[in-house]
Protein backbone atom coordinates (compact mmCIF):
# COMPACT_ATOMS: atom_id res chain seq x y z
CA UNK A 1 0.00 0.00 0.00
CA UNK A 2 1.34 3.83 -0.62
CA UNK A 3 0.69 6.03 1.82
CA UNK A 4 0.68 9.72 1.92
CA UNK A 5 1.80 11.86 5.40
CA UNK A 6 2.04 15.28 5.27
CA UNK A 7 3.13 16.77 8.55
CA UNK A 8 4.39 20.41 10.16
CA UNK A 9 2.96 23.96 10.36
CA UNK A 10 3.32 26.15 7.04
CA UNK A 11 4.50 29.56 7.47
CA UNK A 12 3.29 32.97 5.63
CA UNK A 13 6.15 35.65 5.25
CA UNK A 14 5.63 39.07 6.65
CA UNK A 15 8.93 40.57 5.50
CA UNK A 16 12.50 39.26 5.11
CA UNK A 17 12.66 37.65 8.39
CA UNK A 18 9.56 37.79 10.35
CA UNK A 19 6.98 34.71 9.58
CA UNK A 20 3.18 33.72 10.52
CA UNK A 21 3.13 30.02 11.60
CA UNK A 22 0.66 27.22 12.73
CA UNK A 23 1.45 25.78 16.17
CA UNK A 24 2.04 22.28 15.00
CA UNK A 25 5.64 20.02 15.69
CA UNK A 26 5.09 17.80 13.21
CA UNK A 27 5.63 14.96 16.07
CA UNK A 28 1.87 13.15 15.41
CA UNK A 29 2.19 12.84 11.74
CA UNK A 30 6.13 11.34 12.38
CA UNK A 31 4.19 8.95 14.52
CA UNK A 32 1.65 7.59 11.93
CA UNK A 33 4.35 7.35 9.63
CA UNK A 34 5.66 4.85 11.57
CA UNK A 35 2.80 3.39 11.99
CA UNK A 36 2.08 3.02 8.60
CA UNK A 37 6.12 1.61 8.09
CA UNK A 38 5.56 -0.66 10.95
CA UNK A 39 2.42 -2.22 8.78
CA UNK A 40 4.16 -2.48 5.60
CA UNK A 41 3.37 0.15 3.55
CA UNK A 42 5.50 2.26 1.73
CA UNK A 43 5.33 6.04 2.65
CA UNK A 44 6.17 9.88 1.56
CA UNK A 45 6.10 11.90 4.06
CA UNK A 46 5.92 15.70 3.42
CA UNK A 47 6.77 17.80 5.77
CA UNK A 48 7.64 21.35 6.48
CA UNK A 49 11.33 22.65 7.40
CA UNK A 50 11.20 22.54 10.95
CA UNK A 51 9.34 19.51 11.15
CA UNK A 52 9.76 16.62 13.42
CA UNK A 53 10.50 13.81 11.06
CA UNK A 54 10.14 9.69 11.26
CA UNK A 55 12.74 7.57 13.69
CA UNK A 56 14.60 10.89 13.49
CA UNK A 57 12.44 12.52 16.29
CA UNK A 58 13.77 9.53 18.79
CA UNK A 59 17.24 9.47 17.60
CA UNK A 60 18.41 12.04 20.49
CA UNK A 61 21.15 10.55 23.46
CA UNK A 62 19.26 11.52 26.62
CA UNK A 63 22.31 12.92 28.50
CA UNK A 64 20.67 12.87 31.57
CA UNK A 65 19.78 9.46 31.55
CA UNK A 66 20.70 7.36 34.96
CA UNK A 67 21.08 4.29 33.20
CA UNK A 68 23.28 5.01 29.70
CA UNK A 69 23.59 1.27 29.11
CA UNK A 70 19.62 1.26 28.62
CA UNK A 71 19.70 4.02 26.53
CA UNK A 72 21.85 3.07 24.15
CA UNK A 73 19.97 -0.35 24.00
CA UNK A 74 17.50 1.79 22.91
CA UNK A 75 19.06 3.64 20.51
CA UNK A 76 20.38 -0.06 18.90
CA UNK A 77 16.46 -1.00 18.32
CA UNK A 78 16.00 2.27 17.04
CA UNK A 79 18.56 1.82 14.03
CA UNK A 80 17.63 -1.75 13.86
CA UNK A 81 14.26 -0.81 13.21
CA UNK A 82 14.92 2.29 10.74
CA UNK A 83 16.98 -0.18 8.70
CA UNK A 84 14.27 -2.25 8.24
CA UNK A 85 12.25 0.40 6.66
CA UNK A 86 14.24 2.87 5.20
CA UNK A 87 13.97 1.72 1.80
CA UNK A 88 9.81 2.17 1.85
CA UNK A 89 10.29 5.86 3.42
CA UNK A 90 10.32 8.77 1.15
CA UNK A 91 10.83 12.15 3.00
CA UNK A 92 9.76 15.17 0.62
CA UNK A 93 10.76 18.10 2.22
CA UNK A 94 8.89 21.45 1.65
CA UNK A 95 11.83 23.93 0.60
CA UNK A 96 10.27 27.21 1.52
CA UNK A 97 7.07 25.93 3.71
CA UNK A 98 4.39 28.34 2.18
CA UNK A 99 1.13 26.71 1.35
CA UNK A 100 1.93 27.47 -2.32
CA UNK A 101 4.90 25.57 -1.67
CA UNK A 102 2.57 22.78 -0.39
CA UNK A 103 0.25 22.86 -2.82
CA UNK A 104 2.49 22.06 -5.35
CA UNK A 105 4.60 19.42 -3.83
CA UNK A 106 1.39 17.75 -2.57
CA UNK A 107 0.06 17.69 -6.14
CA UNK A 108 3.05 16.34 -7.91
CA UNK A 109 3.38 13.97 -5.44
CA UNK A 110 -0.23 12.88 -6.40
CA UNK A 111 -0.79 12.99 -10.02
CA UNK A 112 2.67 11.22 -9.94
CA UNK A 113 2.51 8.47 -7.69
CA UNK A 114 -0.40 5.55 -6.99
CA UNK A 115 -1.41 6.62 -3.78
CA UNK A 116 -3.63 4.53 -1.68
CA UNK A 117 -4.23 6.27 1.45
CA UNK A 118 -3.54 10.33 1.91
CA UNK A 119 -3.20 11.70 5.97
CA UNK A 120 -3.59 15.30 5.55
CA UNK A 121 -1.95 16.09 9.12
CA UNK A 122 -0.30 19.36 7.92
CA UNK A 123 -1.33 22.54 9.62
CA UNK A 124 -1.75 24.37 6.40
CA UNK A 125 -2.12 28.56 6.71
CA UNK A 126 -5.41 29.92 6.38
CA UNK A 127 -4.65 33.49 5.80
CA UNK A 128 -0.87 34.96 4.84
CA UNK A 129 -0.13 38.59 4.07
CA UNK A 130 1.48 39.87 0.92
CA UNK A 131 5.24 39.89 2.04
CA UNK A 132 7.30 43.02 1.87
CA UNK A 133 10.70 43.07 0.77
CA UNK A 134 13.53 43.76 3.27
CA UNK A 135 12.34 44.25 6.99
CA UNK A 136 9.58 46.32 8.58
CA UNK A 137 10.84 48.78 11.52
CA UNK A 138 11.39 47.38 14.81
CA UNK A 139 10.61 50.40 16.20
CA UNK A 140 7.16 50.96 15.32
CA UNK A 141 5.09 50.88 18.17
CA UNK A 142 2.51 48.66 16.16
CA UNK A 143 2.16 46.68 13.63
CA UNK A 144 -0.74 45.94 11.31
CA UNK A 145 -0.89 43.62 9.17
CA UNK A 146 -3.61 42.66 6.40
CA UNK A 147 -3.99 38.92 5.44
CA UNK A 148 -5.94 37.17 2.61
CA UNK A 149 -7.25 33.92 3.31
CA UNK A 150 -5.44 30.99 1.66
CA UNK A 151 -6.39 28.64 -1.12
CA UNK A 152 -7.74 25.33 0.70
CA UNK A 153 -5.16 23.07 -0.56
CA UNK A 154 -7.33 19.75 0.39
CA UNK A 155 -9.96 20.77 -1.54
CA UNK A 156 -7.89 20.21 -4.78
CA UNK A 157 -6.77 16.63 -3.78
CA UNK A 158 -9.82 14.74 -5.10
CA UNK A 159 -8.68 16.41 -9.04
CA UNK A 160 -5.36 15.27 -8.62
CA UNK A 161 -6.52 12.02 -7.28
CA UNK A 162 -9.76 11.05 -7.79
CA UNK A 163 -9.76 7.20 -5.86
CA UNK A 164 -7.18 7.42 -3.35
CA UNK A 165 -8.78 7.29 0.64
CA UNK A 166 -8.45 10.76 1.92
CA UNK A 167 -7.98 11.54 5.43
CA UNK A 168 -8.11 15.23 6.08
CA UNK A 169 -7.42 16.70 10.20
CA UNK A 170 -9.66 19.06 11.85
CA UNK A 171 -8.18 21.32 15.34
CA UNK A 172 -10.08 23.28 17.01
CA UNK A 173 -9.45 24.66 20.48
CA UNK A 174 -11.98 25.21 23.60
CA UNK A 175 -15.39 23.80 21.87
CA UNK A 176 -17.88 21.82 22.72
CA UNK A 177 -17.27 18.41 21.40
CA UNK A 178 -20.90 18.71 19.85
CA UNK A 179 -19.78 21.54 17.81
CA UNK A 180 -16.52 19.97 16.89
CA UNK A 181 -18.25 17.08 15.42
CA UNK A 182 -20.28 18.94 13.46
CA UNK A 183 -17.54 20.88 11.92
CA UNK A 184 -15.38 17.84 10.97
CA UNK A 185 -18.23 16.58 9.41
CA UNK A 186 -18.98 19.94 7.69
CA UNK A 187 -15.30 19.74 6.38
CA UNK A 188 -15.68 16.08 5.40
CA UNK A 189 -18.54 16.66 2.94
CA UNK A 190 -16.54 20.22 1.52
CA UNK A 191 -13.07 18.85 1.08
CA UNK A 192 -14.85 15.21 -0.24
CA UNK A 193 -12.63 13.30 2.40
CA UNK A 194 -13.52 9.88 3.37
CA UNK A 195 -12.85 10.60 7.33
CA UNK A 196 -11.71 13.61 8.64
CA UNK A 197 -9.90 12.94 11.99
CA UNK A 198 -11.39 15.61 14.81
CA UNK A 199 -9.79 17.14 17.84
CA UNK A 200 -8.79 19.80 20.27
CA UNK A 201 -6.00 21.94 20.90
CA UNK A 202 -6.08 21.63 24.27
CA UNK A 203 -6.51 17.98 25.38
CA UNK A 204 -3.23 17.72 23.04
CA UNK A 205 -1.40 20.27 25.13
CA UNK A 206 -2.53 18.59 28.36
CA UNK A 207 -1.22 15.55 26.97
CA UNK A 208 -4.62 13.64 26.88
CA UNK A 209 -4.89 13.95 23.22
CA UNK A 210 -7.92 12.35 21.73
CA UNK A 211 -9.04 12.26 18.13
CA UNK A 212 -12.67 11.67 16.93
CA UNK A 213 -13.05 9.59 13.52
CA UNK A 214 -15.85 11.72 11.83
CA UNK A 215 -17.50 10.07 8.58
CA UNK A 216 -20.46 11.42 7.17
CA UNK A 217 -23.25 9.08 7.89
CA UNK A 218 -21.58 7.35 10.56
CA UNK A 219 -21.03 7.92 14.34
CA UNK A 220 -17.62 9.30 15.16
CA UNK A 221 -15.33 7.06 16.38
CA UNK A 222 -13.43 8.44 19.25
CA UNK A 223 -9.60 7.17 19.83
CA UNK A 224 -8.57 8.02 23.64
CA UNK A 225 -5.47 9.04 24.43
CA UNK A 226 -2.29 6.91 24.78
CA UNK A 227 1.31 5.82 23.43
CA UNK A 228 -0.17 3.52 20.83
CA UNK A 229 -2.95 6.50 19.48
CA UNK A 230 -1.42 7.00 15.69
CA UNK A 231 -1.13 3.03 15.63
CA UNK A 232 -4.73 2.71 16.44
CA UNK A 233 -5.31 5.42 13.74
CA UNK A 234 -3.26 4.13 11.50
CA UNK A 235 -5.40 0.32 11.46
CA UNK A 236 -8.38 1.83 11.37
CA UNK A 237 -7.92 4.26 8.46
CA UNK A 238 -6.03 1.32 6.37
CA UNK A 239 -8.98 -1.27 7.38
CA UNK A 240 -11.78 1.79 6.16
CA UNK A 241 -9.54 1.98 3.13
CA UNK A 242 -9.52 -1.81 2.27
CA UNK A 243 -13.36 -2.00 2.88
CA UNK A 244 -13.31 0.49 0.44
CA UNK A 245 -11.42 -0.60 -2.46
CA UNK A 246 -12.86 -4.22 -1.79
CA UNK A 247 -16.67 -3.23 -1.79
CA UNK A 248 -15.74 -1.03 -5.26
CA UNK A 249 -14.10 -4.22 -6.97
CA UNK A 250 -16.87 -6.03 -5.59
CA UNK A 251 -19.15 -3.44 -7.69
CA UNK A 252 -17.37 -3.39 -10.54
CA UNK A 253 -17.36 -6.91 -11.14
CA UNK A 254 -21.28 -7.14 -10.79
CA UNK A 255 -21.12 -4.47 -12.98
CA UNK A 256 -19.17 -5.92 -15.96
CA UNK A 257 -20.77 -9.94 -15.10
CA UNK A 258 -23.25 -10.06 -18.06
Amino acid sequence: MNVVVTGGGTIAPIDDVRNLANVSSGRFSAMISEACLKRGATVWHLHTPSAQLPFVRQARLDLDTPDPEAEFARLDRLRHEWRTVAGRLHLVPLQQGTVTDYAANLERLLRERPIDVAFLAMAVSDFEPRPIAGKLDSQADSLIIHAQRTPKVIQSVRDWSPGLFLVGFKLLSRVPLPELLAEAEAACRTNRADLTVANDLQTLRAGQHTVHLVRPGHRAETLEPGESLAERLVDRVLSLAKRRNLAESGSSANTSTP
